[in-house]
Formats: C-alpha cells, sequence, structure tokens
C-alpha cells in the first residue's frame, strides 16, 4: 500500500478524533484545534514520510501557524 494513501488515512482519522475530543469537553478556541492539527501533521509526516513533489509548503505554513499560536499564548501568559 503507498505510504502517502495511508498517511493521508491516518491523518483525517487522527483530525477527526481531534475535534471530537475538543469538541466534547467544550473547547472553542481555533488556536487549540490548529496547534494540535500542527502536531498531529507533524508526527505523521516523520513516522510514515509519504511522498512529496517538492518542498513542502502545506508543512511550512503549518509550522509558522503553530509557533504563531504558541508565541500568542506565551505573550498572553506573560502580560497577566
Amino acid at each position: 500500500m503507498d505510504r502517502s494513501y495511508v498517511a493521508n488515512t491516518i491523518l483525517a482519522l487522527l483530525i477527526t478524533l481531534t475535534v471530537w475530543g475538543l469538541w466534547s469537553i467544550g473547547e472553542t478556541r481555533i488556536d487549540a484545534y490548529l496547534t494540535f492539527f500542527v502536531l498531529e501533521y507533524t508526527i505523521v509526516k516523520t513516522i510514515l514520510r509519504p511522498r512529496r513533489a517538492g518542498l513542502d509548503w502545506l508543512f511550512v505554513l503549518l509550522l509558522m501557524i503553530f509557533f504563531t499560536c504558541v508565541g500568542f499564548r506565551v505573550y498572553e501568559v506573560l502580560m497577566h
């Protein structure tokens, strides 16, 4: 079976479980969801190493989103 297919299937399952889990505990912050999505993508990409044609621009964009969310949370904690 193709690694990309397996990686995409596992990623879809993880994202579905994350949305269900965060929704069930009442989480409403979008940055919590985005942070989990980025971590899941990174873990699946690292473990399964799906094929990419060139530079994985999605990964670069997701890392920028992740660092922005984390930086914003750290800033909030330090300022309060």
